[in-house]
């Protein structure tokens, strides 16, 4: 049975606060709901806080991350530094290495508390059993979090 969602760690991407489409839009603001109801904990990677900043961030997404706990940035130790870069390398595959940066900087901070990562970014869903094989973020999309948040209040 996969980690309990309600005693993790559920890091967001920046995407999943507004996902554009459906079934996943509905799936986040159910998220947002339990999270507002104190039934989860929504962590925001410190990378992702830099992201909201940018203009084209939507007000509302801003607004919503600021209400978040969010992590800070760190030095790394030397393993720490090689599981970032081998979770960049599993990322950027054959593309160019700077368009996955700050993802792979939101895994890894999944990564290293070990937490799920909601995410609705194509490249890094492809990618998720090959980075789930190295770390322990668990990526998923937000209905299938809320999927594994309903079977956890089953059991």
């Amino acid at each position: 049975m996969a980690l309990n969602p309600f005693y993790a760690n559920i890091f967001i991407d920046s995407c999943a606060f507004d996902p554009k489409y459906q079934p996943e839009s509905n799936c986040a603001e159910e998220i947002f709901r339990l999270y507002e109801n104190d039934k989860i904990n929504i962590v925001i990677a410190h990378s992702n806080m830099k992201e909201t900043e940018h203009p084209n961030t939507p007000a509302r997404v801003k607004e919503e991350a600021l209400t978040k706990i969010f992590t800070m940035e760190t030095n790394l130790v030397p393993e720490e530094r090689q599981r970032k870069q081998d979770i960049w390398n599993i990322l950027t595959g054959n593309g160019k290495p700077e368009k996955m940066k700050q993802d792979a900087n939101h895994v890894f901070e999944a990564h290293k508390h070990g937490a799920y990562f909601v995410t609705t970014d194509a490249r890094i869903i492809k990618k998720r059993g090959d980075l789930h094989r190295m770390c322990n973020a668990r990526i998923v999309k937000p209905c299938e979090l809320l999927a594994l948040i309903k079977e956890h209040e089953n059991s």
